[in-house]
């Protein structure tokens, strides 16, 4: 006659251990990789991996533990009026010749609020180019897009010198977004990939 087994569910022994060790004198181990060192001290052979998933579902665990990095960032969904905020970068791309001329870039600004776009091609990153094409774009009477209130940019060197003094003279204040601000260049920075997808694909 053979004879009788008992099969014990891993998962309801982990469990159970578990909450003997972590609930119990000393008890209330930090992290899961303490608490996983003394399983192995008692002789069980748990996973890391499944000591982990049980001990983020532990109430105690969930109140002291560290929260997660946060980081602000700007809301642009209150910004209604048009021509109030303009963001404008630069898209690099493959030379391009028309009528003699060899385009290396494409000036990009976009409307926050209407998320109205345009853009001039650029033979060079001159800061004085640059800042006449966009002066074309502002000027243009057909165009929607006229000088706004705020312009932001990153912290390229092609938007200093020329452009800055240029955008002064109209009284434009132009804002740096740089890699550690809150806020966000996400609107032209779509608006480049989306470019460059169809470009490319």
């Amino acid at each position: 006659m053979s004879q009788p087994q008992i099969i014990i569910d891993p998962d309801e022994e982990l469990r159970i251990v578990c909450r003997l060790l972590f609930y119990n004198i000393p008890g209330f181990y930090p992290n899961a990789k303490k608490l996983y060192r003394v399983c192995q001290e008692e002789g069980y052979s748990f996973r890391l991996q499944n000591i982990t998933k049980w001990i983020k579902h532990q109430y105690s665990y969930q109140i002291y533990r560290q929260p997660l990095p946060c980081k602000a960032e700007a809301s642009f969904s209150k910004i209604k009026i048009p021509n109030k905020v303009h963001q404008c970068d630069i898209l690099l791309h493959t030379h391009d010749q028309d009528d003699g001329w060899i385009f290396v870039c494409t000036l990009l600004v976009i409307d926050v609020a209407t998320r109205f776009k345009d853009g001039r091609s650029l033979t060079s990153r001159n800061s004085l180019e640059i800042w006449i094409a966009i002066k074309d774009i502002y000027e243009d009477p057909s165009n929607p897009l006229t000088w706004p209130k705020l312009l932001m940019t990153d912290g390229d060197a092609s938007f200093r010198g020329a452009f800055s003094r240029g955008m002064e003279q109209y009284n434009v204040p132009i804002r740096v977004v740089d890699l550690y601000s809150f806020e966000s260049l996400a609107f032209i920075k779509a608006l480049k990939k989306r470019i460059a997808i169809l470009t490319y694909k």
